[in-house]
């Protein structure tokens, strides 16, 4: 064989061998693409009072939450141009706490162990005035639906059409299922005012018109059934309907930086009212003031004062309506997660004189939508 003949066969040699490692690369297994948004610690100092992360291909819509060592603080909501996370952890972090990241209600990464800090440091828990608290960052949209029941404490008989005497008081008791939701209109997320707006219906059966103790009971007679085949019955059965819309203007935060900071505001809910069997719906709206807290335990919960009329009793506009929630999460009851609140809720509608008044108590369950569904 020649020299050139052998180097010809070389280069044929090299050639097949070169292409079938390409085409075994090309058919090597690939790992998945990371999808979402990429979070990342980007400064957890021992002695800071904060922890700030690092946002690749933000996604908008995730939710990203931190928990340090047994502690958990309230999740922010991405856009789709966020790069930079700050999170107050309200105290100086400490060296060898644990850091974790979460991402949609996942834990995501490696947790970090804070290293000891290298030099003095000065005041590290001091924020600027301008500093976005952590109690105010909140989605500007949230939505509900709730499931309970609610007793008509002293109302007339002839109001709501209660005029059964053989159902006795189960005649003032109504199984409710209602959706409600709240938008931020105007203002951000640490602006000192802002302005929401909240919307609500709720549709009732009576107690009284229910018949459990038959061979096919309603789904609304057993606990095990499940939520949406409830509330279908109910609004499909509904015997009374309220629905409002509520402008609520947000001027001043109370007790910033306790565990259950709250908002005083002004507001306005008008509505009406609509019974199975009244020829027309009954105008029902006030004007007032409230206090709302919007973070820790009992965040959403809520007391408003306020004036005007209920013409399911009558025209008179001097009617003192007091309207106060307690709301709690059930997430440390196993299996149930974040999404459901237990609430309790008292409505009085006093005519200040001599006139028929009312007193309400709800009570039930309420499923924030956004974290039933995953977002």
């Amino acid at each position: 064989m020649t020299h050139r003949s052998r180097a010809r066969w070389i280069s044929r040699a090299c050639l097949v061998l070169a292409s079938l490692l390409i085409a075994n690369a090309s058919n090597a297994q690939q790992p998945a693409p990371l999808s979402g948004s990429v979070v990342t610690i980007d400064k957890a100092e021992a002695g800071s009072c904060t922890v700030t992360l690092a946002i690749a291909t933000p996604r908008a819509g995730d939710d990203v939450g931190l928990a340090v060592d047994l502690a958990e603080f309230r999740e922010q909501t991405l856009t789709g141009t966020t790069t930079k996370l700050e999170f107050n952890v309200g105290s100086p972090l400490r060296a060898g706490a644990t850091v974790k990241l979460r991402l949609n209600g996942a834990e995501v990464g490696m947790p970090l162990v804070v290293a000891a800090r290298q030099g003095a440091s000065t005041d590290p828990c001091r924020q600027p005035a301008t500093a976005t608290p952590v109690a105010l960052e909140r989605s500007p949209f949230a939505a509900s639906a709730f499931f309970g029941e609610v007793v008509d404490t002293f109302a007339p008989d002839t109001v709501g059409d209660y005029k059964n005497p053989e159902a006795g008081s189960a005649q003032k008791l109504r199984t409710i299922f209602g959706v409600d939701f709240s938008y931020r209109l105007l203002g951000g997320e640490s602006a000192p005012v802002q302005l929401w707006l909240r919307g609500e219906t709720l549709h009732g059966v009576r107690t009284a018109d229910i018949e459990c103790n038959v061979p096919d009971p309603p789904p609304v007679c057993s606990d095990a059934t499940p939520f949406p085949d409830r509330a279908k019955y109910i609004l499909e059965h509904a015997s009374s309907i309220e629905a409002l819309v509520a402008p609520r203007l947000e001027f001043k935060t109370l007790q910033l930086g306790s565990d259950s900071p709250a908002r005083l505001y002004a507001m306005a809910n008008i509505g009406f009212i609509a019974l199975e069997r009244a020829p027309s719906v009954y105008k029902n709206y006030h004007f007032g003031l409230g206090l709302r807290t919007i973070d820790g335990t009992f965040e959403g919960s809520y007391i408003e004062v306020g004036m005007g009329p209920n013409e399911l009793f009558s025209a008179s506009t001097k009617r003192l309506k007091i309207d106060g929630l307690v709301s709690f999460s059930l997430d440390a009851v196993p299996g149930l997660g974040e999404a459901p609140r237990f609430f309790v809720e008292m409505f009085i509608d006093n005519n200040l004189g001599d006139g028929a008044d009312s007193v309400q108590t709800f009570f039930g369950i309420d499923v924030d939508l956004k974290r039933a569904f995953g977002r």
